[in-house]
């Protein structure tokens, strides 16, 4: 049986025949099985589902329909079984992870499953262009950092020394569907959150904040404000938001938005964004980001921000 979860913060289930959570290896579960969505559930796939978080078995509720007579979408949920086993996927919110020992948080990292970021890269990196003059963004910009002291010790005042990456958010849209379930912990955090947790969706923004965070949204349009654009000009690209706000935009130059990928066909997709939220006339906005604080996420994933 199922428990009634109160979310639907499971964006996908491990499906892999045969593997169970009291005998299998976690990293041949990550490694080797299929990613399935609640619309994708069929029948044969009970007892071979499991959490993307803590790996233990998942059903679909409701088990036979993809949606309740409501008209709510179907959604996965723990089983009962192990209900003993900690997931912060269980509740609408969690609070972050914190560490026991140095060597937990260290072996995490190790794992994959916690990345410490000690900033997010601030120009574009020197790198050779391929033969049609195009800049492709590639994991060789994220960058070993320095070693970091870490509030994530699980007692009151602990901090933990550890490596840490200068990175981009477009490394954080890489492999998308692994890093949403894994820990980060963002400069000036208290202590390491799961990226699900961390993103904040535009449509819920309905004020100034001068706290940096992750944001997402999708975009309406996308526009350069000069009619013959340089790349110093501003290219404004808005994105859905509250029905509170007037409006919203993405602000950035035109070089950078183009070589990010955001042009005057991009509507659609969906930016991720590392900042502040700011007034812009009678909205609101994003602006003066740096090289390695936004990108445009790879469509394949569209799918794992759908509200």
């Amino acid at each position: 049986m199922a428990n009634d979860e109160p979310n639907q913060r499971i964006k996908f289930a491990y499906k892999l025949d045969g593997w169970s959570y009291e005998e299998g290896s976690q990293a041949l579960l990550k490694a080797q099985a299929d990613k399935v969505i609640p619309s994708d559930y069929t029948a044969d796939m009970e007892g071979n589902i499991f959490c993307p978080a803590c790996f233990t078995n998942l059903i679909r509720v409701p088990k036979e329909k993809d949606h309740f007579s409501n008209g709510r979408d179907a959604y996965f949920a723990h089983v009962r079984k192990y209900r003993e086993v900690k997931c912060d996927l269980r509740t609408k919110r969690a609070e972050g992870k914190r560490y026991d020992t140095y060597e937990e948080a260290q072996k995490a990292i190790d794992d994959e499953n916690l990345v410490i970021i000690s900033g997010f890269l601030q120009e574009k990196p020197e790198r050779p262009e391929d033969p049609a003059g195009a800049y492709d963004e590639t994991p060789v910009e994220d960058e070993n950092g320095p070693a970091s002291e870490v509030p994530i010790g699980r007692h009151k005042g602990e901090s933990f020394i550890l490596p840490s990456k200068i990175s981009t958010v477009a490394g954080i849209c890489r492999n998308f569907d692994e890093n949403l379930y894994k820990y980060y912990h963002l400069p000036g955090r208290r202590n390491a959150v799961r990226l699900i947790d961390l993103l904040h969706h535009v449509k819920d923004v309905t004020e100034e904040d001068e706290s940096d965070r992750l944001y997402y949204g999708w975009v309406k349009r996308s526009f350069c404000t000069a009619k013959n654009p340089k790349p110093h000009n501003i290219r404004m690209t808005e994105l859905d938001c509250n029905r509170e706000v007037h409006d919203f935009y993405l602000k950035a130059n035109e070089e950078i938005s183009q070589r990010k990928g955001i042009n005057d066909q991009t509507t659609g997709r969906i930016v991720i964004m590392y900042g502040k939220i700011a007034e812009n006339g009678i909205g609101l906005c994003i602006e003066d980001l740096a090289w390695g604080e936004f990108a445009l996420l790879p469509a394949q994933y569209n799918y794992l921000l759908n509200t």
